[in-house]
Order: structure tokens, then C-alpha cells, then sequence
């Protein structure tokens, strides 16, 4: 564990400092309302209300609290869950279930998901069912059952700049050839490079609007589909909105140009590198220009 920090972060929920990736897990405003704010809102778990069961894929699971803050939500339902989980690395999730802060923000019935999925990967409580498949999201996507098809996609690894495999064109590609007609795949991100890529798979994206205490943020995340989103679900709570002018012009600038992976297992420099080299050559707008247009703005 040397390679991980233990973080309390300031809604009092337990968070990690990856030394490797020199990156957090969460905002340290609160590993817990992070997810809410950005993963359960978003989901609207109450369009399922009358569905008798939900699919649920969590990519990079890190630590649990995305699909934590999801199942606990569902449990209160009569919802039948099934769940996968992708994840490299068992290290978080073992470190955090010998935490008390983390043991103490879950119920029992949550704890015990997790507990099952640590150690034999692999969860049935009678009526909900769930695994886990460690290894590289990658080439671990491909052990899913190719019919199967996901309500909602919980997209978070680490920031396209320090883990851009994950976010590779090639990839969001594979995500979205799993995401239901009228599923949500939704990420904290909302880098154009990620955006675009929604956009040429096919997607329709959403920005997730930022809480009342962060209003100086133009967006929380995105939520992408397959079908143009519903009048009222934009407005209900005001969870999302439509891409802004700002928003849609970061889209037309360099920083639009994907993250290329054609084989599914490139390193992190080679694709970075790859970018640049295109950016560079590429005739869109400079971000910079964008950038300061818009500072100009504000």
C-alpha cells in the first residue's frame, strides 16, 4: 500500500492519494458527496420506478462509492440490481473495508456487497446478483456477456491526462455498444476529448450542473446516450442542462482531438504522445484562444 495516501476529506469520508498516478481519488470536499453529486443525482434512480430490474457496470471502482451511494438507493426499492464491476486494482477497496470512517458511512446490507465482491468477486444475496472482474477494463470488458446491456454506465478511472487508455475513442466506442436504449453513461469528466468522442460513438451528452456552493464551475460531468433525454428529466431538480455556447465551442477547439487506442493495450505515454503530435498538426482553434475568450467573458 505504500503507493497509496490515506485521505479524510472534508465531509468526513475516507479517500486515497495515489502516489503512482500523483492523482485523488476524490475531491476533497467529500469522497461521499462527490458521488452523490455526480454519479447518483445524475442517475435519476426514479425513472426505474416501475422497471423490475436494473444493470448496472461500474468502471474503475475504485473504492466503492459510486456504486455505493447507487445500491444503497436501490436497496430501498423493489428493484431487482444486477451489477458488474471493472476494476485493476483490489488494493483500494481492501484498504477502505479496514476503515472504520468507510465501515461506518455504509449499511450492512452495502457492506456485506462489498465484503463479497472482495473476497471471492462474486455477490448474490437471493433476489440481487453482482461480480467483479479484476484485471484491465480493457480486455475484463470482454468477459461480459456480449448481450447484456447496461441502464447505467458509472464511468470514472483516474483524469484522461494520467490514465488516457481509459478514455480512448476505442473504448467509449465498446461502452456504448453496451449502454441500453435508454441508459446513462455517466463521468465526472468534461474534457472535449472525452465529450467529442461521446459525440462521434453517437451519443447525446448532457453537463451535469454543478452544486449551489460550486456554481463558479461551468459543469460537474457529463451524462451521455443513446436517445435524446426527455424535457422533464432536465428539469426535474435542474441535474442537467444543455450543452452551453461555451460548452459546445470547447468542442471545436484542439482539445477535442481523442485519446487513440487502437489496440486496447497501449501505454499511457505512447497515447498521450500520439495526441500531441496530432494536436499539433491539427487546423482547430487553440484552446487557448478558447480559454481566453471565455475568461475574457466572466
Amino acid at each position: 500500500m505504500n503507493d497509496y495516501r490515506i485521505q479524510t476529506t472534508k465531509d468526513g469520508s475516507l479517500s486515497l492519494y495515489s502516489l503512482s498516478y500523483e492523482e485523488g481519488f476524490h475531491d476533497k470536499d467529500g469522497a461521499l458527496r462527490e458521488s452523490i453529486s455526480k454519479y447518483l443525482l445524475p442517475a435519476q434512480l426514479e425513472q426505474f420506478s416501475t422497471t423490475e430490474k436494473i444493470v448496472v457496470l461500474d468502471v474503475c471502482v475504485g473504492l466503492g462509492y459510486n456504486t455505493g451511494c447507487i445500491l444503497e438507493k436501490l436497496f430501498q426499492s423493489n428493484i431487482k440490481i444486477e451489477w458488474h464491476g471493472l476494476e485493476i486494482d483490489q488494493r483500494p477497496l481492501n484498504l477502505a473495508l479496514n476503515q472504520k470512517i468507510f465501515q461506518k458511512t455504509w449499511s450492512p446490507k452495502l457492506l456485506h456487497f462489498f465484503n463479497c465482491i472482495n473476497k471471492s468477486g462474486e455477490w448474490n444475496d437471493g433476489f440481487n446478483e453482482g461480480n467483479i472482474h479484476w484485471g484491465d477494463a480493457r480486455q475484463k470488458i470482454y468477459e461480459l456477456k456480449g448481450s447484456l446491456k447496461f441502464d447505467l454506465i458509472l464511468l470514472d478511472p483516474f483524469s484522461p491526462q494520467k490514465c488516457p487508455e481509459l478514455w480512448s475513442e476505442e473504448f467509449i466506442s465498446v461502452l456504448t455498444e453496451k449502454l441500453s436504449i435508454k441508459g446513462r453513461l455517466i463521468t465526472y469528466s468534461t474534457a472535449a476529448s472525452i465529450r467529442a468522442s461521446f459525440k462521434r460513438a453517437g451519443l447525446k451528452i448532457y453537463s451535469i450542473v454543478p452544486l449551489i456552493d460550486n456554481q463558479n464551475k461551468w459543469s460537474s460531468g457529463t451524462v451521455a446516450m443513446r436517445k435524446e433525454l426527455e424535457a422533464h428529466f432536465i428539469s426535474e431538480n435542474c441535474q442537467f442542462k444543455e450543452l452551453s455556447t461555451r460548452e459546445i465551442e470547447h468542442l471545436a477547439t484542439r482539445s477535442s482531438i481523442p485519446y487513440r487506442d487502437p489496440t486496447g493495450r497501449g501505454i499511457s505515454k505512447e497515447i498521450i504522445s500520439t495526441r500531441e503530435i496530432e494536436q499539433s498538426k491539427s487546423q482547430l482553434i487553440n484552446t487557448s484562444s478558447w480559454r481566453k475568450r471565455w475568461n475574457t467573458a466572466q
